[in-house]
């Protein structure tokens, strides 16, 4: 009973990780060198891949990252971890471990389930594990210019904290990748992004940084100027 327990107490920290945010609005503005933008997240469209995000961007997890992948006519891609070292050949493969999407408490029970199965004799549960998002494709959202959508490899299963911005529309995505978000204001920023110099991987030639990721909650979060650029785009769940 004690194992089914702390089995229980870990599936419902996982899926409190996971729930929707809660804000009627919720937003997150991204300070890169290259200037900001703001995003307003969808949660009516993958609250899971909210949840995912806004978490990490409140752990900082987000903060000192590089843009590894810039393609003019398509995307910005960023939140790659291995980006905070010099070797370039492995951008684009990292991603969040599981000790990364949980908090404190959660962590505790997940470890304390660990050991009362590895005192059993099973194998522990592994902390540093990548953690995986199910795909939340929406059969009627589409990519356009502004949109904000998670990276994966082949398997539809397999999201973590590489996102992507599309700088165009890209109808040939879509129902492939959970929309999860849009870019409401600095789409001009977004755009010098795109633009800089890249090598041949499409790396930035000059590292253009992620400073730092903020979570806002409400309109009254925002600045002036912010505010107004939101109120001029309507909410469409699709």
């Amino acid at each position: 009973m004690k194992l089914v327990a702390h089995l229980v107490c870990v599936l419902v920290a996982l899926l409190a990780v996971a729930a929707p945010a809660g804000a009627t609005d919720l937003f997150v503005r991204c300070e890169t060198d290259s200037g900001s933008f703001l995003i307003q997240m969808q949660p009516e469209l993958a609250p899971h891949h909210v949840g995912n995000f806004t978490h990490l961007a409140r752990a900082g997890f987000f903060d000192g990252l590089y843009f590894h992948r810039v393609v003019p006519g398509f995307v910005i891609q960023g939140g790659d971890p291995n980006t905070r070292n010099a070797e370039r050949r492995d951008d684009g493969t990292g991603g969040p471990t599981l000790a990364d999407v949980l908090g404190p408490q959660e962590r505790a029970a997940v470890q304390a389930a660990s050991r009362v199965l590895e005192e059993r004799g099973y194998v522990g549960l592994d902390l540093t594990g990548p953690a995986r998002l199910r795909a939340e494709f929406s059969p009627t959202a589409e990519h356009q210019r502004g949109t904000l959508s998670m990276a994966r490899s082949q398997d539809p299963n397999s999201a973590g904290s590489q996102f992507f911005v599309c700088v165009a529309d890209a109808p040939a995505l879509d129902n492939k990748y959970s929309i999860f978000g849009q870019v409401v204001a600095g789409m001009d920023a977004v755009d010098r992004i795109v633009g800089a110099q890249r090598d041949a991987g499409d790396n930035p030639v000059v590292p253009i940084r992620i400073i730092k990721m903020t979570v806002l909650e409400g309109t009254a979060a925002l600045t002036d100027a912010e505010r107004a650029a939101a109120a001029g785009v309507t909410a469409d769940p699709r």
